[in-house]
């Protein structure tokens, strides 16, 4: 039996996992720790045994019952290179001497994204942390927030009378494409209270899968930080990644947004 989540909505309805994590999840809890082990070493997302996150990070709450560090050590290190595969790329070029080049920012804004992570397990681990759930639910889009949030706490706190470099431009147009993805998606204000309703972004979630695959490649890489272009050396870029025109790309995401918008609304109506 798998517990279900702990928190609600706004409207009093309790949060609930996607069909196939809570199917995933009936299958494995009743396996060895060993073989979720086995399976936790499965990084190719297509393989029939992969574990999603959601699963996964259900699997590290529920060991605190076992009282076993080691395998909850052993969970939480694939967890955490999940976490900082959906992190943008600390790397940013090379130095004269060949070093690698680090963004300052990125760092920073990692650093707080796992901090603030590692901080909401540690307060499951004594007891029930429920603002954990909606990382059961969609556990990409959580840490998108978190990044979002520390992004923006970042370049408050950076002086802001120096001019803004390539990399760092590039990663606000990366804030910009994320917040006006949520916008345009949502067709509502970002303050407006469905945007926190898991239910809803589920259904967001649901309509951007169902994109065309080139339309559905921009807006996740969007999401996940990545800028569509920049003349910084060694940034990756979505006109990198797909290797496409810039005017491509933005083509792409415009479509995408409208088809999300659209698709809500025939929802609603």
């Amino acid at each position: 039996m798998v517990a279900p989540l702990r928190r609600a909505r706004l409207d009093g309805t309790p949060y609930s996992r996607r069909p196939n994590v809570e199917a995933a999840l009936v299958d494995l809890v009743v396996l060895p720790e060993s073989d979720v082990a086995d399976r936790c070493k499965i990084v190719d997302t297509a393989h029939a045994e992969y574990l999603p996150s959601e699963c996964l990070l259900h699997l590290v709450r529920a060991s605190r019952a076992d009282d076993s560090d080691v395998h909850f050590t052993a969970l939480f290190r694939t967890l955490r290179r999940r976490i900082l595969a959906l992190l943008p790329r600390l790397v940013v070029g090379r130095l004269p001497d060949g070093r690698l080049l680090e963004s300052h920012t990125k760092t920073v804004i990692a650093d707080a994204v796992m901090d603030r992570f590692q901080e909401l397990l540690l307060l499951d681990r004594d007891g029930y942390e429920d603002r954990l759930d909606y990382f059961e639910i969609n556990f990409d889009d959580a840490v998108a927030k978190l990044r979002l949030t520390a992004r923006k706490k970042a370049w408050k706190e950076e002086n802001r009378s120096k001019p803004m470099t390539e990399d760092e431009a590039g990663e606000l147009e990366a804030e910009i494409e994320e917040a006006a993805a949520d916008a345009a998606a949502a067709q509502n204000p970002p303050m407006d209270s469905r945007i926190d309703d898991p239910g809803y972004r589920f259904r967001i979630n649901v309509a951007i899968d169902a994109l065309p695959e080139d339309q559905r490649r921009v807006v996740e890489l969007l999401r996940r930080g990545f800028p569509i272009d920049s003349k910084e050396p060694g940034v990756q870029t979505i006109v990198g990644i797909l290797k496409c025109a810039e005017k491509t790309v933005r083509n792409r995401r415009d479509k995408a947004f409208e088809v999300v918008r659209k698709v809500l609304e025939e929802e609603e109506s």
